[in-house]
């Protein structure tokens, strides 16, 4: 562990005893502390910047800017209290706060987006998960209280706002501390200190004195705890490693249905349960968490069904394509070799050719040199003839060291253009590392005539007959070449 990095860390966190302390003296003392644990957080966080603890880009820019926003805020508010005894409400003050915490959302994620695109679901899931235990808080603990304090519906709406997005954000961090094996202490912290700041904003509503506008002093308290561990994780030197980390969660599962479901239910649910109890339905949390929760939860949906897509489509490319050369296989090429017999019986194409190509000597080359030069080959093969042939022509790999080729068109005017072309391409040496192969494959042809009748094995049987003549017919003109 780099020593500096683990003396600042330490450095800050030992920091916090003092501030707990000086916020048990009295409100000016308390909200100084408040004041002061931020300014700690924003230097911290620029020189974490530096060192690259945290990316100079736009997310940690962002970062930046909501910590000195939320800097801004305390220091106004410490202000107000040292003066008038109560803390800031003007515009400034209700909108600094929000704002704050949106610019650390919008950073925190645009900081963490290398591995937040391997593992988005797994964020949203928690994103998610976190807005629905705060729709809960909000229910029975926090729209109570709201209702007693007698807050209009504005009010509890940017309440209700904050709450909500300080729980998504405490979701996408867990999920990093979960996932950054290798930064424990670090999202730890961060975890901490997102905890630590959504308790203390329940206490202070919890607490708040409606004749002053102060909350009990240790709701400062827990606030200087969330702020010393978020400037703690970050002079951490392990705080890097917390968004280089991403694990996939893919897979239309039931328990995943089942918690996007109840995440939709969970709005109505709290409305029925409070019409029950005989409370008015709190429409601010109703419109708030539906704005927040069901575009998140629509995603995910979208993530799961395009995830589904992706593997039912790999299961078909399994069932249809040869694994090493990304050729149809022999099952995909048959269809079609069918598919186009019958178009010739109903007398609708104007003829085909199917090509049977076999490799020369490949038991050979792969005795001598290995399967690996082998596998090369049969690549290097496949590329090749599909270079020969026109993009609708189906080339498939047949089997071992076979590959079928169907061409649909006039027979005589495929052999006098493609099959030439192609024979040249076989006869052209192959290089793999220092290995050279020449007179790569024996061409068999088999041509059918608009109007015949005939099926797929009978012509790649005659195909097949075919390209064994050739090869004999090569291995006996090389044979009489090495005997004169």
């Amino acid at each position: 562990m780099d020593t500096h990095g683990q003396r600042a860390y330490l450095g800050v966190a030992l920091l916090g005893v003092p501030l707990v302390a000086l916020c048990a003296l009295g409100d000016v003392s308390r909200y100084a502390a408040v004041a002061a644990a931020n300014l700690v957080v924003l230097v911290v966080l620029a020189v974490a910047r530096r060192r690259g603890g945290v990316p100079a880009g736009p997310g940690g820019s962002l970062l930046v800017a909501g910590v000195a926003v939320l800097a801004a805020h305390n220091v106004e508010t410490l202000a107000a209290v040292a003066t008038s005894g109560s803390p800031a409400d003007g515009a400034f003050a209700v909108a600094s706060l929000g704002l704050g915490y949106a610019l650390l959302l919008t950073g925190g994620l645009a900081v963490t987006f290398p591995s937040l695109h391997r593992d988005v679901g797994g964020v949203l899931d928690a994103m998610v998960i976190g807005l629905v235990v705060a729709v809960v808080m909000w229910g029975v603990v926090l729209g109570p209280a709201h209702e007693r304090l007698g807050s209009g519906v504005v009010t509890r709406a940017y309440e209700t706002f904050l709450v909500l997005l300080a729980a998504a954000l405490t979701g996408a961090v867990v999920r990093a501390a979960v996932v950054a094996r290798g930064a424990r202490t670090a999202a730890s912290l961060l975890v901490l200190a997102m905890c630590a700041a959504d308790l203390s904003d329940i206490a202070y509503t919890l607490t708040l004195d409606r004749a002053t506008g102060l909350s009990a002093w240790w709701a400062s308290a827990v606030a200087v705890v969330a702020l010393v561990a978020f400037g703690a994780g970050l002079a951490h030197p392990a705080v890097a490693a917390v968004a280089a980390h991403g694990t996939g969660t893919r897979g239309l599962t039931r328990s995943r249905l089942v918690l996007l479901g109840g995440a939709l239910a969970v709005n109505p649910a709290m409305a029925g349960v409070q019409a029950v109890a005989g409370h008015p339905v709190d429409v601010a949390l109703l419109c708030v968490s539906s704005l927040l929760l069901v575009p998140l939860v629509l995603w995910r949906i979208g993530l799961l069904a395009s995830w589904h897509a992706d593997a039912a489509r790999r299961l078909q490319d399994l069932a249809s394509l040869d694994a090493l050369t990304g050729l149809p296989n022999r099952r995909t090429m048959t269809a079609h070799l069918e598919s186009t017999l019958d178009r010739l019986a109903a007398g609708t194409s104007p003829g085909a050719v199917v090509l049977y190509l076999d490799l020369d000597d490949f038991k050979a080359v792969n005795d001598t040199y290995g399967h690996v030069i082998g596998d090369r080959l049969l690549q290097a093969v496949a590329t090749r003839v599909k270079a020969c042939v026109r993009s609708c022509d189906v080339v498939a790999r047949f089997g071992g060291d076979e590959f079928v080729v169907v061409l649909e068109g006039a027979p005589q005017d495929i052999e006098a253009v493609v099959l030439p072309g192609l024979e040249r391409a076989m006869a052209e040496p192959v290089t793999i590392d220092a290995v050279v192969v020449s007179e790569l494959a024996s061409i068999g042809v088999a041509a059918i005539s608009p109007g015949e009748r005939v099926d797929a094995e009978t012509v790649l049987r005659r195909a097949d007959a075919e390209m064994y003549r050739v090869k004999r017919a090569r291995r006996q003109a090389r044979a009489q070449t090495a005997g004169v």
